[in-house]
């Protein structure tokens, strides 16, 4: 209960950060995984997806943008961002793990 009482506080401050730097993808991610820690996978896709619009390049938004979409039964969304993060990062043996889950490789 407390993680998710601190991840809604933290919800707010990224807020306060998009708002100074909408461009900088850090506060996007950020917030993005605070919305997978309450559960509210459309808002996390959505931070998500704004996170990669300013960073292509970053894998731990595309990786957690497919967990969000796995979340929403998105399987290939999921596997999209999950090999997209691979593709970026081949040590991200999570991801690669959560490929398999899926039923796909990477």
């Amino acid at each position: 209960m407390a993680q998710k009482q601190d991840a809604k506080k933290s919800i707010a401050d990224y807020a306060e950060v998009i708002r100074l730097a909408p461009e900088d993808a850090r506060g996007w991610r950020n917030r993005g995984m605070m919305y997978l820690l309450q559960d509210e996978w459309a808002k996390g896709i959505a931070d998500y997806d704004q996170a990669i619009r300013f960073d292509p390049n970053d894998a731990y938004s595309y990786n957690n943008r497919g967990i969000a979409r796995a979340a929403k039964k998105d399987r290939e969304g999921a596997i999209a961002d999950f090999r997209k993060a691979l593709a970026l990062r081949p040590d991200m043996q999570q991801t690669r793990e959560r490929l398999q889950e899926l039923g796909a490789t990477p």
